[in-house]
């Protein structure tokens, strides 16, 4: 096999992987409105639906984190795209609020060692001068999985109802798993390092993890952009459907375009930050989102071009944070504790995607302004942007890559 063919089918492979969670994750954001009616739930409840899914993603990224450091990334994919698979389908068996509660968790539950394994992939093919271009790649798969759940769930909902709507991308995670299944390999150099990591101390390297202030100050900085987001991409549809009179449809291909912005800036800002200071990046990218949220809920214009321009710039503003301080926490640690490191770092981002989708629907449900959602939403990059200035400068150490891909040296 050429040498170059082996890394681009894993990390093609873990970039669909990911896409594919993301797609089943945000499929109940379109059909907030048909299913609260459907069902008889409130604002609050309907957002309690995403929190759900967050609560089960927050609890196992930092053990799924430490699990892919243990077994393998390969190993812990495809566990967690076959309980995606499962869990996805279910919801089109839910016949109350409260077992969809459940089966939220339970999705959640499986999908929350992907960002890890998938970025460990990344890390252990790619050599660290490309590493931030790869890892923007990779994270592209957060936008394309909102556009593929703006754009297919809609339209499958519109023509057969919303539980058949899951049904559809509930699919999507079989197809991930055969193919992951037959070509998902690790490197020598990784399988080596991974039996390596099976005879130290676990808890010694969880509380080396723990202890790092860099890990600390990079998760709680991304909570604020995790909240702004997450928050973004599950309410605007319900934003530019009872506020704007948009419907259903229109509103998805509206927000098709904020993930599609994503594909572009994501690798670009990956690519900029392997030249450029990643600190100063990650600051503004925080510090310019809170604004644009902010003229998005301000906006009445509901001329479709007007609206499709200003959601572009939207998810322009929303995914730029997020590659480089992924990279950033890839080449903190030692290459045996990324998984955990970014296991935790992951956990404390979705904190904020787990409380925004309730607190956003009872800010609704008390007050109807979707203008003080967006407003309160601002908040959280604004704060991220502040605590990254704690994150100091000057030349830190790091974990790099030998240019022929054998083993990370530790270098200062």
């Amino acid at each position: 096999m050429k040498k170059w063919l082996k890394p681009t089918i894993v990390v093609l492979l873990a970039w669909a992987t990911y896409v594919i969670s993301i797609t089943d994750r945000m499929a109940w954001a379109p059909v907030i409105p048909l299913a609260s009616a459907e069902m008889g739930i409130t604002a609050a409840q309907a957002g309690l639906y995403m929190t759900a899914f967050y609560v089960g993603y927050v609890l196992t990224q930092f053990p799924g984190g430490l699990l892919t450091d243990r077994i393998g990334y390969r190993k812990v994919l495809l566990g967690s795209i076959g309980i995606v698979a499962i869990f996805t389908i279910a919801m089109y068996f839910v016949k109350s609020f409260e077992m969809g509660l459940i089966v939220r968790v339970l999705a959640g539950l499986g999908s929350g060692a992907i960002f890890s394994a998938a970025t460990t992939s990344i890390i252990d093919h790619i050599p660290a001068q490309r590493r931030g271009l790869a890892i923007g790649f990779l994270m592209t798969a957060t936008s394309l999985g909102i556009t593929f759940a703006n754009i297919i769930v809609p339209t499958v909902a519109d023509h057969f109802g919303w539980r058949t709507a899951f049904l559809a991308v509930g699919c999507f995670p079989i197809l991930g798993f055969i193919l992951s299944f037959f070509f998902m390999k690790e490197s020598s150099n990784y399988v080596e390092r991974k039996s390596v990591k099976e005879t130290t101390n676990f808890w010694q390297d969880t509380l080396t993890i723990l202890k790092n202030k860099k890990i600390i100050i990079v998760g709680l900085a991304g909570f604020g952009g995790t909240w702004a987001a997450i928050g973004t991409a599950t309410w605007a549809n319900s934003y530019l459907n009872n506020s704007l009179g948009l419907t259903l449809v229109q509103a998805g291909s509206i927000m098709a375009f904020y993930g599609m912005a994503g594909l572009i800036v994501k690798p670009l800002i990956g690519f900029i930050s392997d030249y450029m200071n990643k600190k100063v990046i990650a600051f503004w990218a925080l510090f310019l989102f809170a604004p644009v949220l902010v003229w998005f809920g301000m906006n009445t214009i509901t001329n479709f071009t007007y609206l499709l321009i200003l959601t572009i710039i939207l998810g322009t503003a929303s995914f730029m944070y997020s590659p480089i301080m992924t990279t950033i926490i890839g080449e903190t640690v030692e290459p045996r504790l990324v998984g955990g490191a970014l296991g935790l770092v992951n956990g404390i981002w979705q904190l904020g995607a787990l409380a925004s989708p309730l607190i956003m629907g009872m800010v609704i449900d008390q007050t109807g302004s979707y203008l003080l959602v967006f407003i309160t939403l601002a908040a959280g990059p604004f704060v991220g942007a502040i605590i990254m200035l704690f994150l100091g400068s000057g030349k830190s150490k790091t974990y790099k890559e030998t240019s022929d891909g054998d083993h990370l040296k530790k270098a200062i």
